[in-house]
This record gives C-alpha cells, sequence and structure tokens, in this order.
C-alpha cells in the first residue's frame, strides 16, 4: 500500500514538473544537504504544457544504448512515460532487480539512507534482455534517468 502511495506520488510530481520546466543543473560541486552532486542535463520543453499533457510522454532525445565493448547497439528517442506508468500500476518487469533497491554504490545519486532510491527496467527495442536503461526513484518523488547502466545519471524532475 506505502509503495503504491509513493508510485502515486511520483508520477504526480513528474507530471506537475513536467508541465512546468526541466531541473538544468550543471554545476558540479555539491550542494550543502547533498555531499554529493549529480550532473544533469535539461530535457527539451514541450512546445506548450498542454501539448506536452495531452502526449502523456516524457521523451529524452538522441539516447545511445551500448553493449559492454562500447557498441551502438540502439539509437533513438526514449520515452520515460511507459515505465513510469508501469511503476505507478504497480507491475513489475520480469527482471530480478525491478523495484529492487538501488544502493547508490557509483556514488553519484545525493547520499542517502539505504533503501532510499529503488531502480526500475526501462525496455530497450531490439533488445532480449534488461539492457542498461533505468530509473531511479528517490522515496521523495524525485526520478533518476540512465542509459548506461549508472555510468551517469539525468534528473528528470
Amino acid at each position: 500500500m506505502k509503495l503504491r502511495w509513493l508510485f502515486t506520488f511520483v508520477a504526480a510530481a513528474v507530471l506537475a514538473v513536467f508541465g512546468s520546466q526541466w531541473a538544468t543543473t550543471t554545476d558540479p560541486s555539491p550542494a550543502p544537504a547533498d555531499p554529493v552532486s549529480v550532473p544533469t542535463q535539461s530535457l527539451p520543453a514541450p512546445a506548450s504544457p498542454a501539448a506536452a499533457a495531452d502526449a502523456g510522454s516524457l521523451i529524452v532525445p538522441d539516447v545511445a544504448v551500448r553493449d559492454t565493448d562500447g557498441r551502438i547497439v540502439w539509437r533513438g528517442d526514449v520515452d520515460l512515460a511507459p515505465a513510469l506508468e508501469r511503476i505507478e500500476a504497480g507491475e513489475r518487469d520480469p527482471h530480478r532487480n525491478d523495484g529492487g533497491v538501488f544502493g547508490n554504490r557509483e556514488r553519484l545519486l545525493p547520499a542517502r539512507p539505504a533503501g532510499y532510491y529503488h531502480e526500475y527496467v526501462v525496455r530497450t527495442p531490439g533488445i532480449p534482455h534488461a539492457g542498461p536503461q533505468r530509473l531511479v526513484i528517490g522515496a521523495e518523488g524525485e526520478v533518476y534517468y540512465t542509459s548506461d547502466h549508472y555510468v551517469s545519471f539525468l534528473r528528470v524532475r
């Protein structure tokens, strides 16, 4: 029950932010409350907030997904809305770690207590396994996207 509330909160927060603006912080120095900073990029602003709400999509443009040898195995725009809708609905991806605790061992996200972050699979077209794309969601509703299995993150809030 508590997990469903979290997903509802996350979806509402993402939609509220999507209708107004995206985070655009690129300052690598840590904020006083967060000893570890997260380099972020901004997503393109939609033509209008109403158009974005109607489309119901969170598009990350021109993502290059690479295999373990560094070769590009897929390139295109990634729509995060279906993954967020799946998470909100409480549906799990078959991958064993989907919905599991994200340990932040890379220390690229702000330091938080154990169990604060959870990871979710974002499937890549044409790849039969889970692939490297993930969403990491914090207990306070922050959402991070990685296309390279935790090497870098894009804050989607």
